[in-house]
């Protein structure tokens, strides 16, 4: 039976595991040291009020997920949270499991954090099975969207102006970013900061409309990777959700 303090170490040593395992299967960067001893120190307190406070434990979760990935924004952090969840209860579920077969508290507890650490290297060591997340954020002003994003080696767009790549992205995408705009795709009136780009498709000789946004990550790897791209609109025959990231922009 754990001491008080006891079960704070050994929830807080549980929560210290499983928030940079859940960033790695999310396809985030590890979290800074200082803030994930934060987190995981808050993670043991709310684990310790549970046993008076059912619940604390599972409300505390987005906090410490916020404190050690905030950095990288909400529609991580939300993504995130899903995984250290899932992490949360595999560690949990196997200490639980050595503990019922007799091993004591800290062989349990080691063999957890062991069993962590491996799914840890496997998720590096294997990034197109666990932890290569394609995806792009971008942000105009204050309006910013998270899509899933594919590598495109047939997108060789490049803005004529700018020399930078075009990123293709869906229209629904492009009115979350201007909600004021009632026409993206009215090609004779189109919001102030577009113009149009000239593009020859499989299908024919077309024009899309073209602006360049305030802010874009790529999440690629495990990696936030800031990039430098203009974005072309999709027309509305394209009803996917991906937005088409030009091969030549991961160098960017």
């Amino acid at each position: 039976m754990l001491s008080g303090e006891g079960y704070l170490i050994c929830n807080a040593l549980l929560c210290g595991c499983a928030l940079p395992l859940g960033g790695k299967l999310a396809g985030l960067p590890a979290p800074q040291r200082g803030r994930l001893l934060l987190a995981a120190g808050i993670g043991g307190i709310a684990a310790l009020a549970g046993l008076w406070m059912p619940g604390c434990s599972l409300l505390s979760l987005p906090v410490c997920v916020w404190l050690s990935f905030g950095r990288n924004g909400r529609a991580a952090c939300l993504r995130c949270t899903v995984t250290t969840l899932c992490a949360s209860l595999m560690i949990g579920g196997a200490m639980w499991a050595l503990m019922e077969r007799g091993i004591g508290t800290g062989g349990a507890l080691g063999l957890s954090i062991a069993l962590t650490l491996f799914f840890y290297l496997l998720a590096s060591l294997l990034p197109s099975t666990l932890c290569e997340v394609r995806q792009v954020e971008i942000g105009v002003g204050e309006h910013s969207v998270l899509l899933p994003a594919m590598v495109d080696s047939g997108n060789l767009l490049r803005d004529p102006v700018t020399a930078l790549p075009v990123l293709v992205i869906p229209l629904r995408a492009a009115f979350l970013l201007y909600p004021d705009a009632e026409k993206i795709d009215a090609l004779t009136s189109l919001p102030v900061g577009f113009r149009l780009l000239h593009v020859h498709t499989a299908a024919g000789n077309a024009m899309l409309p073209l602006f360049r946004p305030d802010r874009c990550w790529l999440y690629l790897n495990g990696q936030r990777q800031e990039t430098r791209l203009m974005a072309a609109v999709a027309g509305p025959e394209y009803r996917g959700t991906q937005a088409l990231v030009p091969l030549c922009a991961l160098g960017e």
